[in-house]
């Protein structure tokens, strides 16, 4: 493991749990730089300014994010900086997706500080497919999460935003507004975002990102054995 200090992005939409995992990196990298993001719209800002990251640590519920399209996008834009999913659902079938998607590891928000310390500092050294202590062994990422994944790590920063507010149900005008540009300029985006996911219509779009969705367990904190 290299003595130059790291660059480290927590993205999570919990202060509490953001100071947390500070407290977890302390020790193992006392000269890092941490960087935070509450949403998706903060991690790729951060993504811009500090292009240098060695490490992204991302809860998978983002505000801006649906299921894997956050992981998607950054290991598309960042294919080389290793990312480690943290999570209260720690199901095996949202491991395996992780993993599938491009997670380097996975660690449940209960585990252990120890835990969470190894599987970082093994990440960072250069291991992969890590999932301390839970079980992978469930069925992964269909074909076409993994091709819509694909076309989500190609696209821009604005086209990822419009692409997000398209699931939520929006209009062109109404993401016109909310993004302050022209209705011609969504427009633009849409046919761009439709192309990238061989799509046709505003529907098929839909039914495309969604396959990124993740659904909660029952019970998030006893996962089910295999």
């Amino acid at each position: 493991m290299s003595n130059a200090p790291h660059s480290i992005l927590i993205a999570d939409d919990h202060p509490l749990f953001r100071s947390a995992l500070q407290q977890v990196l302390g020790p193992l990298f006392a000269e890092a730089t941490l960087h935070q993001a509450a949403n998706v719209a903060e991690l790729q800002s951060q993504v811009e300014q500090h292009p240098d990251l060695n490490l992204l640590l991302l809860d998978l519920h983002m505000p801006g994010a649906l299921g894997f399209s956050a992981l998607s996008w950054f290991v598309g834009h960042k294919p080389a900086t290793p990312v480690i999913m943290i999570s209260a659902n720690a199901h095996p079938e949202t491991v395996r997706r992780a993993i599938d998607h491009g997670a380097a590891g996975f660690l449940s928000k209960s585990a252990d500080i120890n835990d969470m310390q190894d599987c970082i500092q093994r990440v960072i050294a250069g291991e992969r497919g890590l999932h301390p202590g839970l079980d992978s062994r469930a069925d992964g990422a269909s074909l076409q999460s993994l091709d819509v994944a694909e076309a989500l790590a190609s696209l821009t920063i604005q086209q990822f935003r419009v692409a997000s507010m398209l699931v939520e149900g929006l209009l062109n005008k109404q993401i016109a507004y909310a993004l302050d540009v022209k209705e011609a300029t969504i427009k633009a985006h849409m046919t761009e975002i439709f192309r990238k996911l061989g799509v046709h219509s505003r529907t098929q779009a839909v039914l495309a990102l969604s396959s990124l969705q993740v659904e909660l367990p029952q019970d998030l904190n006893e996962p089910p054995s295999a």
